[in-house]
C-alpha cells in the first residue's frame, strides 16, 4: 500500500464517520471514536517510528488504526452502545463495513488481509494463536496503540467526568463503590481482567489497569508509566488491602518488563 492509497483511504474513512455524526441526534459518542481512531493513528506511528518500520509497514499500521474501530459506529447507531456483550462484537461488524464498502480496494490482497486480521484481533481477549509474522506484528502494534489512547480517554473522563459522553465510556455501569474480588484476583495472578468478571464500574477500571499485562512493546509501557495512566485510574478508586496487593503485582509488571519485552 503507497501513500497515495492511504489518503484515500482516510478521506473515504472520515467522510464515513461523518455521516453518522450528521445524521445522530446525539453525535457525541460518534464524535468520541472519531477523535479517538486519529489519536490511535498517531499512537501506532510513533510506535512505528520508534520501531524504525521502512514505509510500507508504516502505512499498513496506519491503515489498520483508521479502520481498527470502524464497527463503533454501526454498533451506536444500532444498539446503543459500545458494550460489545449486550450488542456485537464492534470488531466483527467492522470486517463486515470494511467488506461492504470496499474500503481496502486500492491495496494489495496481502497487505487487504493483514489490516483485517488487526482490526480483527485488536480487541480479543488474547493474541491469536495461529498468525505469526507480519500479522501477529501489525495486531500488537495496533493493540498497543489502542490501549494508550484508551487510556487517555477514560482518566481524563475519570478525573474530569464528561456528562454527554458518560454513558459511553462508563458502558452504563454502576458506581456503587465496590470492587469484584475475582477481577481483583486477576490482577494477583498477573493476568488479564476478562469481561465475564466485569459487573460494575470499578471492575472495568480493575480492567483497564489490567492491559498492562497485555502491552506488547517496552515503549508502550515507558508510555504508559510516564502518563501515570494507572495511577490515575487508583486514584478514583476504593482502596482495599486486596487491591493493594494486586497493584504491586501491576507496578513490580511494569518495572520489570518495561525494558523486557519486544522491541521489534
Amino acid at each position: 500500500m503507497r501513500q497515495e492509497p492511504l489518503e484515500t483511504l482516510k478521506q473515504s474513512v472520515l467522510a464515513y464517520i461523518d455521516d453518522f455524526i450528521h445524521r445522530a441526534d446525539n453525535p457525541g459518542p460518534f464524535l468520541l471514536k472519531k477523535e479517538h481512531t486519529l489519536r490511535v493513528c498517531r499512537e501506532i506511528c510513533s510506535l512505528g517510528k520508534h520501531l524504525a518500520l521502512p514505509g510500507d509497514q508504516m502505512i499498513a499500521a496506519e491503515a489498520a488504526a483508521l479502520l481498527h474501530d470502524i464497527g463503533r459506529f454501526r454498533q451506536y447507531e444500532e444498539y446503543s452502545t459500545f458494550l460489545d456483550k449486550i450488542s456485537k462484537d464492534h470488531a466483527a461488524l467492522g470486517l463486515e463495513e470494511i467488506e461492504k464498502e470496499n474500503m481496502l480496494a486500492n491495496c494489495s490482497e496481502e497487505t487487504g488481509d493483514l489490516i483485517k486480521k488487526a482490526v480483527q484481533y485488536h480487541n480479543a481477549a488474547d493474541l491469536p494463536e495461529e498468525e505469526n509474522g507480519a500479522a501477529l506484528f501489525l495486531i500488537r502494534m495496533l493493540r498497543d496503540a489502542d490501549k494508550l489512547d484508551i487510556w487517555r480517554v477514560v482518566t481524563s473522563h475519570y478525573l474530569s467526568p464528561e456528562t454527554d459522553n458518560k454513558q459511553a465510556i462508563n458502558l452504563g455501569l454502576e458506581d456503587d463503590g465496590k470492587l469484584s474480588g475475582q477481577a481483583v484476583d486477576a490482577l494477583c495472578r498477573e493476568q488479564f481482567v476478562r469481561s465475564h468478571m466485569i459487573k460494575r464500574l470499578n471492575d472495568l477500571k480493575l480492567m483497564q489497569i489490567s492491559w498492562i499485562f497485555d502491552l506488547n512493546f517496552s515503549w508502550s509501557i515507558t508510555r504508559a508509566k510516564k502518563e501515570n495512566f494507572i495511577g490515575i485510574i487508583v486514584s478514583t478508586m476504593p482502596r482495599s488491602k486486596e487491591l493493594d496487593t494486586g497493584l504491586k503485582h501491576v507496578y513490580a509488571y511494569m518495572d520489570t518488563h518495561e525494558k523486557n519485552l519486544s522491541k521489534g
